[in-house]
């Protein structure tokens, strides 16, 4: 099985709008080590978090972080290891459009 580690997935989500940051592909597993989300103004930001297979509709038990505030101007870097199955999908949600979130990890084919 061959193992490559990488940027997974980079957005700038655009407010209350539901934004995917790591699609895993098929016939794949993803590993998520660690995720960064950055706020880029001058503003207190929250966001939500979520991974879910990607059959299901989006519920409580799918959020890994809900309404997590970032203080102005300040970075946040989660370190984990969240497993993934193919087709999962890592999503963001945020208050604000000033929000950079990348997801650092590895694919396992």
């Amino acid at each position: 099985m061959a193992q490559t580690y990488k940027l997974l997935g980079q957005v700038n989500p655009t407010a209350n709008t539901p934004a995917n940051v790591y699609s895993v592909p098929a016939s794949t597993e993803g590993i998520v080590n660690s995720i960064i989300i950055s706020n880029l103004s001058n503003s207190n930001a929250s966001f939500s978090l979520t991974v879910r297979p990607t059959n299901e509709a989006l519920a409580d038990k799918h959020f890994i972080v809900r309404g997590c505030v970032i203080p102005a101007s300040d970075t946040l870097t989660m370190t984990l290891s969240l497993t993934m199955q193919a087709a999962a999908v890592l999503a963001a949600n945020t208050n604000s459009s000033n929000l950079s979130i990348s997801a650092h990890g590895v694919e396992i084919s």
